[in-house]
């Protein structure tokens, strides 16, 4: 919604002498208008339709949901933290305070760092800087042909290859396509070494648990040289997630406290869905999605103050016929336009989004949904992208070729919201004049000379006639991105790691599996 914008009138210090003033001072005062709405007024984003009278409410309703209804923290440990700083508490469940939450969150960094193997590839989060993480967690694989399975280890390794050899993505993955072959420990710890070894890009950690906290600062001592918690900045991110409603797990929370206490960044977000863990309104799921959110971000201030968090969310409208998620419907781009708006009202980074899909196949509708529930976070001022490549299935499969075509639709976005470069020796008039009216800018030689690389350029996507389409069977997206697949993984080249560094890791990893 537009701001009214008072215009007070020109004053006329010499009226007499003035010839022709009603004119002038019309035109002068319509430029002026002009002038301060192009300047003051950016054009709205519609998908944050919130005024600030509407954040207030949520913020309130989120206020009196932690006030009077608390949250159920089902670990010990945390209780005794809330109830060492002042909380409330009743058993498990603990009630907040809104000068004790905004107390908390002063000491959330706006934005930050997370360090990576290879400096060249450190990523920061927060401000005007957004990064994309892989799929994450998945327990099936699904193949062009439309066959579910159970992932493997060689899954998980190609698929840090393809990380490595990405243009797009920021981040690798301790967990992409979970090893059905491995116990769930010795899957973590080898998925972990995958994406150390395999790639030299920040992380986003294994599943928020006690041992895996701990296991990926102890591979990072050896990888880094250093404990975790002395590097100047994390090495990873983990998604923290409540168990909606308005409770966290004994599991989550412990994973929470060592990773929170080792320093490293914290993606603590929500997944209400509307209608079954949440009310059946949109404005309803993000109060209390954002309630979520909040309480797990002042426990982690509380156990290490600075140390960095995201707050936000997946949540979604619910499928009323089944009871399952309902990521691809219009609700989740208006709970993401809601969240980045109560993000910025409380000066946090904020998480949602991604190439995301209900379908299980790569067709028309994964097409539909991915592309909006990736294009819109980024543009609504999202900072963390989480699954941005490969998902398929509602969280529960990842695919190889979906990877690929979601690379690209990364790709469009980030050259989409690329700074312009607007000056006059870019705009060129010179060449304009010299081309003229019903000229062609083909054959000048500023076209020739950027005519590789000014426009994105298209791996899976086509363009071409009709007859080079049929001939060629340019239909078939999928076919193209499994070539692409094998081309990308042949193409891999191992980072560079120090060998005694590389054999300190496979005995720590060795020591973890057959203890």
């Amino acid at each position: 919604m537009l701001n009214k914008i008072s215009i007070v009138p020109h004053r006329v210090k010499n009226p007499g002498k003035t010839k022709n003033f009603k004119a002038v001072s019309d035109v002068t005062l319509l430029f002026n208008i002009k002038k301060i709405i192009l300047r003051e007024q950016p054009m709205q984003n519609r998908l944050q339709p919130l005024t600030g009278e509407q954040i207030q409410i949520i913020h309130n309703a989120a206020m009196r949901i932690l006030n009077r209804v608390g949250v159920a923290f089902k670990e010990a440990k945390a209780i005794e933290i809330f109830k060492k700083h002042g909380f409330k508490t009743e058993g498990e469940k603990v009630f907040f305070e809104e000068s004790q939450i905004f107390n908390a969150l002063k000491s959330v960094p706006s934005e930050f760092i997370i360090q990576a193997r290879n400096p060249g590839k450190n990523i920061k989060i927060g401000g005007e800087h957004f990064a994309f993480g892989p799929a994450w967690a998945a327990p099936f694989v699904i193949d062009p042909d439309g066959t579910r399975r159970t992932g493997t280890l060689t899954d998980q390794k190609n698929f840090c290859k393809l990380l490595q050899t990405s243009p797009y993505l920021d981040f690798a993955a301790g967990s992409i396509a979970i090893p059905a072959e491995l116990t769930p420990k010795n899957a973590a710890t080898k998925m972990l070494e995958a994406a150390f070894t395999l790639t030299d890009m920040p992380l986003v950690s294994n599943p928020c648990c006690r041992e895996n906290g701990r296991e990926i600062t102890e591979m990072a001592s050896i990888v880094f040289g250093k404990p975790a918690a002395e590097l100047d900045h994390p090495i990873s991110i983990v998604s923290v997630n409540p168990l909606s409603p308005l409770s966290y797990a004994d599991d989550t929370l412990q994973g929470l406290i060592e990773f929170a206490q080792q320093g490293q960044a914290l993606l603590i977000s929500s997944m209400v869905l509307a209608g079954i863990t949440g009310p059946i309104n949109i404005a309803g799921t993000a109060a209390l999605e954002m309630a979520e959110s909040l309480s797990g971000i002042v426990l982690a201030q509380l156990i290490n103050p600075g140390v960095p968090c995201v707050c936000g969310g997946t949540s979604c409208a619910s499928d009323m016929r089944t009871g399952g998620v309902s990521l691809g419907g219009p609700e989740s781009l208006q709970l993401m336009g809601i969240a980045t708006q109560m993000a910025a009202h409380y000066g946090l980074p904020c998480r949602y989004g991604g190439n995301l899909t209900d379908s299980f196949s790569i067709n028309a509708q994964s097409g539909i949904e991915s592309a909006l529930l990736m294009a819109t976070p980024v543009l609504s001022g999202t900072h963390f992208i989480h699954q941005a490549c490969g998902i398929l299935g509602s969280y529960a499969a990842v695919s190889f070729e979906k990877f690929i075509i979601d690379e690209e639709v990364c790709g469009m976005i980030k050259k989409a919201v690329t700074p312009l470069e607007i000056t006059d020796e870019v705009i060129n008039t010179d060449l304009i004049e010299r081309v003229g009216p019903g000229g062609s800018f083909m054959m000048q030689p500023e076209t020739a000379m950027h005519c590789r690389t000014a426009f994105f350029p298209s791996k899976i996507t086509r363009k071409c006639t009709y007859e080079e389409w049929e001939a060629k069977n340019n239909g078939d997206m999928v076919a193209r991105a499994t070539a692409h697949v094998k081309e990308r993984i042949d193409a891999w080249k191992k980072p560079d790691m120090d060998p005694a560094m590389e054999q300190d890791l496979k005995t720590y990893v060795n020591k973890k599996i057959n203890a």
